[in-house]
C-alpha cells in the first residue's frame, strides 16, 4: 500500500504513516518526490510504502495498489460490518488498523494501531457517543445599550464504519448516516432568556424571529436609546465682530496685510445686527435594562440691547449709525467721534464711550479715553492713551503710556500675580509639612511660627507678592472682595500675622479663595484687543492681546502683551528696555554692538524668535534665564520636555 504525506520533515511523515496503518518503522519504504519551500517553511512531499514480505498480484482498491496472496487471509467493510475470510494454509491472516475516532473491541480486548483477526473473532465497533443539544447566550454591550444574541444547534450523528474493498488490511474508518438536531428555540424561550439578563427594552421582534431561523454568533436583538443632548441657542451676528476684525488678512501667497487690523464696521440706523437661533430641548434615553439616561439640555441665551439698540423677539436691531460691537451677549452702537485736529490745549482731553479716530497728533501732557477702538493717525507725545478696544497709532510714541483693554489690563496683572500667590502658596505647604515630617525645628514650634520663619528665610519675596496681590483686588471695581481673601491674607500672611495661625491648613483655605477670584476674573475678561504702533521711545505699552510694531521698533521702552508681540518690519530694532509676552516674541534685530541690554520674556509654554541678537540680550522663559554673551542670529528661545531653558542659535 502506498500513499502521499506532506509534511517539514521525512521522521514526521513516517511516524505519521505508521500509526495510521498501525506498523513499525520496518514496515514501511519511503521516497522524496518534492521539496516546497516558503518564506519561513518548508514541506516534503514523501511516497511511504507499507512493506509485505509475502508474493503478491496486483489489485485495485480505493484508487490504491495493494498487494494480495491468494493464501492469505482478507477482510473487507460491507454494509457497515466488518467480514474476515481465514488465510489458507501457509499464508497469513488478515489484519484492521483502528482509527482514533472509533473504539474497537475483539475478543472482550480493546485494538489499539493494528491487530490480526480471523473470522472466529468477536468484533464490537463503538461509535462515538455525542447527544443533540442547543445553547444560547445572551451578551450585552458595556453601555448596556445593546443587546445580542448567540445561538448553536448541535446535532447527534449517527455512525457506522465506511465501507472498503476487501484487502489484507482494512482500515475502519467512520461516516456519517444520519444527524438529529435539537429542537429549534422559540421567540418566547429567547424573550424570556432576554428577560433573565434583564433586557427588557427595545427588543427587536424581526431579529428575534431571524435569530432562531437562522443561529448565528452575536445577533443584535436590542437597542436602546441613544441620549439626544440638546442644542445650545447661537447668536448669528450680522455685522464683523472685534474678534473677525482682528484676524489678520492674508493674500494667496501667504503675505500678512498688517494694515487690516485697524479696520473698522459700520451699520446705519435700523440694521439688523445680531439674530437668536433657539436650540432644542434634547431627549433623555433609555438602555436595554429600561435605565433611563438623563441628557444634557442645550444652553439658552438672552440677547441684550445696550447703547444704540433695540431688541424684538429674537432680534437686535440698531438705532443710529455707527460701529456694532457685542460684550457678553449684549449689543452695542457706537457713535465714531472724530477730531480733525491734534489733541492739545485747544481741544482738551478726550473722553468719549465709542471710536475715536484722532486725524493730527496728541501733545504733550494730554489724555484720551476711549470707550472703544482708537485710531490716532500722526504721533503720541508724552500723552497718556488708554481705550477699551484696539488702538492703533500710525506715528511715533515718544515718551507715552499706551494702555489697551481698559480694566482688562488690570485684571490679566491681578491674575497673574493671583497665579504666582497660589504656586507659592502650596510650596509653603509643602515646606511646612516637610519640616513637621522630620521635626526639624523641634517638637515645641507651632505651625504660625514655622510659616513666619519659612517666609523670612526661604521665601523672602512673598511678603511683597502678597501686598501686590492686595492691591490688585482693591484696583478691580466692585471691590472684588472686601471681607474673603484680602482680609485672609491681611490678618494671616503680612507682617507678623503668620504667629497667629494655629493649623496650616488655613493656607489651603486661602488657596481655595484664590481659585474663586481667578475663574471670576478670568469669566470677566472681554475679548483680547490689540495695539498696532510704527516706532515707540521710552513708552509704557500694555496691551490685552497682541502688539505689533509695524515701523522701525522700539527703543528703551517697556512693552507688555497678553498674547504675542511682533516686529514686523525687516531691519525693525529693539534695543533697551523690556518686552513681556504671553505667547511669543518675534523680532528682527535685538540689542546693539555696544551691548544694550534688552529683556525678553515669555512664559513657561511660550517661544522667543529673533533674527539677530547682541551680547546681553536676557532671555526669560517662564522662571528661566539665558543671557546672550555673543552676536547670533536664527535665535530661538524656549523650555524643552524637562524644562530647562533651550536658546537655539547660529553666530553671527
Amino acid at each position: 500500500m502506498k500513499k502521499i504525506y506532506e509534511e517539514s520533515s521525512l521522521e514526521k511523515s513516517i511516524k505519521k504513516a505508521c500509526n495510521e496503518f498501525g506498523v513499525t518503522e520496518e514496515q514501511v519504504k519511503y521516497k522524496i518526490l518534492d521539496e516546497k519551500k516558503h518564506l519561513f517553511m518548508r514541506k516534503l512531499v514523501v511516497e511511504i510504502e507499507i512493506l509485505d514480505d509475502v508474493k503478491a498480484e496486483n489489485v485495485q482498491i480505493n484508487d490504491e495498489e495493494l498487494y494480495i496472496d491468494k493464501k492469505d487471509g482478507t477482510v473487507k467493510i460491507l454494509n457497515g460490518k466488518v467480514v474476515v475470510k481465514n488465510p489458507e494454509e501457509g499464508g497469513a491472516p488478515a489484519s484492521i488498523a483502528v482509527s482514533d475516532s472509533i473504539k474497537v473491541i475483539v475478543d472482550g480486548e480493546e485494538v489499539k494501531g493494528k491487530k490480526e483477526v480471523f473470522k472466529e473473532n468477536k468484533i464490537e465497533v463503538f461509535f462515538p457517543e455525542g447527544k443533540a443539544y442547543r445553547e444560547l447566550k445572551i451578551n450585552l454591550s458595556d453601555d448596556l445599550m445593546e443587546a445580542y444574541a448567540s445561538i448553536v444547534y448541535k446535532p447527534e450523528n449517527v455512525f457506522k464504519l465506511k465501507d472498503c474493498e476487501e484487502t489484507t488490511m482494512a482500515v475502519l474508518k467512520t461516516e456519517v448516516v444520519k444527524q438529529n438536531f435539537p429542537p429549534k428555540y422559540k421567540v418566547e424561550e429567547l424573550k424570556q432568556e432576554l428577560n433573565n439578563n434583564n433586557v427588557v427594552y427595545g427588543i427587536i421582534e424581526e431579529n428575534l424571529r431571524s435569530c432562531v431561523e437562522n443561529p448565528c454568533k452575536n445577533y443584535l436583538v436590542a437597542k436602546g436609546d441613544q441620549i439626544q443632548n440638546g442644542k445650545d441657542d447661537f447668536v448669528e451676528v450680522k455685522f464683523q465682530t472685534d474678534a473677525d476684525l482682528k484676524k489678520l488678512k492674508e493674500d494667496k501667497v501667504g503675505n500678512i496685510d498688517f494694515k487690516s487690523i485697524g479696520s473698522v464696521a459700520a451699520v446705519e440706523k435700523g440694521d439688523l445686527i445680531a439674530e437668536r437661533h433657539p436650540g432644542d430641548g434634547g431627549k433623555d434615553g433609555c438602555d436595554v435594562a429600561g435605565k433611563i439616561k438623563k441628557h444634557k439640555p442645550g444652553k439658552k441665551l438672552k440677547l441684550k440691547a445696550g447703547e444704540g439698540c433695540t431688541t424684538s423677539d429674537n432680534l437686535i436691531f440698531s438705532t443710529r449709525s455707527g460701529k456694532p460691537c457685542v460684550k457678553s451677549n449684549t449689543f452695542y452702537v457706537y457713535q465714531v467721534h472724530e477730531i480733525r485736529s491734534d489733541v492739545d490745549l485747544k481741544t482738551g482731553n478726550i473722553k468719549f464711550m465709542g471710536d475715536i479716530i484722532v486725524y493730527g497728533s496728541v501733545k504733550e501732557g494730554m489724555q484720551i479715553e476711549c470707550g472703544n477702538s482708537l485710531i490716532i493717525e500722526k504721533d503720541v507725545e508724552r500723552a497718556d492713551i488708554k481705550s477699551i478696544g484696539d488702538i492703533s497709532v500710525k506715528g511715533n510714541v515718544i515718551a507715552g503710556k499706551i494702555f489697551a483693554g481698559g480694566e482688562d489690563v488690570a485684571k490679566i496683572k491681578c491674575i497673574k500675580d493671583l497665579q504666582t500667590f497660589k504656586e507659592t502658596l502650596t510650596n509653603l505647604i509643602s515646606a511646612v509639612e516637610e519640616i513637621r515630617k522630620f521635626n526639624l525645628l523641634g517638637p515645641d514650634k507651632k505651625d504660625g511660627e514655622i510659616i513666619k520663619i519659612l517666609i523670612e528665610n526661604k521665601f523672602k519675596t512673598f511678603s511683597k507678592l502678597c501686598i501686590n496681590v492686595v492691591a490688585d483686588l482693591n484696583m478691580q471695581r466692585g471691590d472684588y472682595d472686601e471681607e474673603g481673601l484680602v482680609k485672609l491674607i491681611r490678618t494671616k500672611l503680612i507682617g507678623i500675622a503668620p504667629v497667629s495661625i494655629e493649623h496650616y491648613s488655613i493656607l489651603r483655605k486661602i488657596i481655595e479663595a484664590v481659585e474663586e477670584k481667578l475663574v471670576i476674573l478670568n469669566n470677566d475678561l472681554s475679548i483680547p484687543v490689540n495695539v498696532k504702533l510704527s516706532y515707540c521711545q521710552d513708552s509704557n505699552v500694555q496691551s490685552s492681546g497682541d502688539i505689533v510694531i509695524s515701523g522701525k521698533g522700539e527703543y528703551i521702552s517697556n512693552i507688555a502683551a497678553n498674547g504675542s508681540i511682533y516686529f514686523m518690519q525687516e531691519r525693525s530694532v529693539a534695543r533697551g528696555g523690556s518686552l513681556n509676552a504671553k505667547d511669543e516674541i518675534k523680532c528682527r534685530i535685538v540689542g546693539s554692538t555696544a551691548g544694550v541690554s534688552t529683556k525678553l520674556k515669555v512664559e513657561k509654554s511660550g517661544h522667543i524668535w529673533i533674527d539677530e541678537a547682541y551680547q546681553n540680550t536676557i532671555f526669560l522663559v517662564g522662571n528661566r534665564e539665558y543671557i546672550l554673551d555673543t552676536p547670533s542670529r536664527g535665535v530661538h528661545a524656549y523650555l524643552d520636555s524637562s524644562g530647562d531653558i533651550v536658546v537655539d542659535k547660529l553666530k553671527l
